[in-house]
Order: C-alpha cells, then structure tokens, then sequence
C-alpha cells in the first residue's frame, strides 16, 4: 500500500534521523528506493521505525554489513531473532571497544602520565568507556526485551536500542561471585573529560612515585607542599570517587611534603597505571615510608 507516503524530509521528522544521514543510508542501499504513488515520490510509514533503530545501531558502532542484516529483520523479519542478531553484534562491539579501552590505557602510561600525548590517550579511553557503557546497556536491555512477531514500536529491538548508558562495567570474571567494578559517568554532570585538564597540571608537579606497602595495586603520589596543590588535589580526589567509587583516595600533607595514595582493586589496576602512572623503578619501599 503506497497511501500516507513520507518524503524524504517528513521521514527525517518523524523518525528524528538528520536528513543527511538517510541520504547516506539511501547512498550505502540501507534505506530502500523511494516508492511512487501518483506524483508523490516517498517512502511508506513503516520505514519510521527501521530508521531510527538504524541510527540506534550506527550509533554503537556496527558495521555496515551488520546494519544492512539488521535492517533487513527490521522491515521484513520476526523480532525475536533479529534481536539474537542484534545481542551478537552488540557482544562482538563490545568486546572490541573493551580492548580498545586496554589498548588506549597502554598507551597512555607508554606516553607518561601528565603528557600532551597522554591527555589525547585517556581522553580517548574515556570516550571508549561512553561507549562500552552504552553497549552495555544495550545488551542488558536484550536479555529482558523478549517480543513476539514483527519489529515495530515498543519491540524489542526499539526498546534495547533506546537504553541510556551511564554507567560502565569494567571487564569481570562471571564465575566471580564479587560484582563487577563499575564507574557512574554521569556523576555530577559526567565531567571525566573535563578533569584531564585538571590531572594533567597536577601531574606535572609529581616529584616521585611511590610504591604502596598495603597492596600492589597502589601508588603513593608525592608533590612539593602547596595549599593551592593540595586543594586542587582534594577536589580531584573526591570527583574520581563519586565516579569511580570503588578506589581509594588519601590525601596527606605532614613533615616530608604531599602526598596522594591511590588504591584500586586488581581488576582496575589499568585505569590506575593509565591515570596517574606507575611507581618509580628503583624506588625502595621502606626508604620512602613517612
């Protein structure tokens, strides 16, 4: 049935996808031929809903080929196993947005903590965490989204696809019986990117750092005594942790200086090499002890 046909303009309306991006869809064979009825040229109602779970899909990542398969179910298919498709591709996305975070913390304490190098690597991986957070996200939506027949508004897919992402699960053991460790990225206004900035001019100061005694997973960061230091240092503290709730911080100011001990769990044990840097090679351990 060729009645209510949408032009390319009311499509974009209706389906809220910038009408540049279905010019890029019609272009890549994801978005069907227009249809003509009389002398309106458009496309049917129907094509609503597969667009916008297209840019849903676009926007995690999927390739092109996963798209066009998805789109296919979406128009044609049944909702259950279009969404066993779209877990698969959001699985397999996933795992490599994971890597890429690994890859990017590499990189960064291969840079140096505070460098402009290592500002353009966590802000990378930081970006990286959005998106494995809304990944993640997604795929918990699939679990529960269960839908009988056709894809449409309100299936499964539309609901999965629609799931915010602002918390991010780092990579877990699911034999473990602890929880997977996890950051609130939208903790006071999810301004992670913001405090590079910040953390880089603190680094810049670091003097030494420090083995911790209590745990392998920790550093003791020490900084020349300054009251303007020690409160930037402070407020950096507390916003990880309203993020990242699961480290400890440990501002101390006595005889020998500032200093800030950092503690994380094994599992996070990247983020933390990433973010402030490992301890110096040759340090001795009880030398340093205040």
């Amino acid at each position: 049935m060729t009645a209510g046909l949408l032009n390319l303009t009311e499509l974009s309306a209706e389906s809220g996808v910038p009408a540049p991006r279905l010019r890029q869809y019609a272009e890549a064979g994801l978005l069907p031929p227009a249809r003509r009825d009389g002398g309106r040229l458009g496309y049917p109602p129907a094509e609503v809903t597969t667009v916008r779970a297209l840019a849903g899909a676009e926007d995690l990542g999927l390739d092109a080929d996963t798209l066009a398969t998805l789109a296919a179910g979406w128009r044609d298919g049944e909702c259950t196993s279009t969404q066993h498709r779209l877990a698969a591709a959001v699985t397999a996305r996933l795992d490599q947005v994971q890597a890429d975070i690994a890859e990017r913390n590499r990189q960064a304490v291969a840079a140096g903590p505070g460098t402009a190098a290592w500002a353009t690597e966590i802000g990378g991986s930081a970006s990286l965490s959005e998106d494995a957070a809304r990944l993640q996200a997604v795929s918990a939506a699939l679990t529960t989204a269960a839908h009988d027949g056709p894809c449409g508004d309100g299936c499964g897919c539309a609901t999965a696809l629609a799931a915010a992402g602002t918390t991010y699960h780092f990579p877990h053991d699911a034999t473990s019986s602890e929880a997977a460790l996890a950051c609130d990225l939208v903790a006071d206004g999810g301004d992670a990117h913001d405090r590079i900035g910040v953390w880089q001019q603190a680094l810049a100061r670091v003097e030494r750092r420090d083995p911790l005694p209590d745990t392998p997973d920790g550093v003791a960061l020490r900084f020349p005594f300054d009251v303007e230091l020690a409160a930037s240092l402070g407020r950096l503290a507390a916003a990880e942790y309203r993020c990242c709730s699961f480290g400890s911080y440990t501002l101390i100011v006595d005889g020998a200086g500032l200093r800030l001990e950092v503690r994380m769990p094994g599992e996070a044990a990247g983020m933390l090499a990433a973010v402030v840097g490992l301890p110096d090679t040759g340090v001795n351990d009880a030398a340093h002890q205040p």
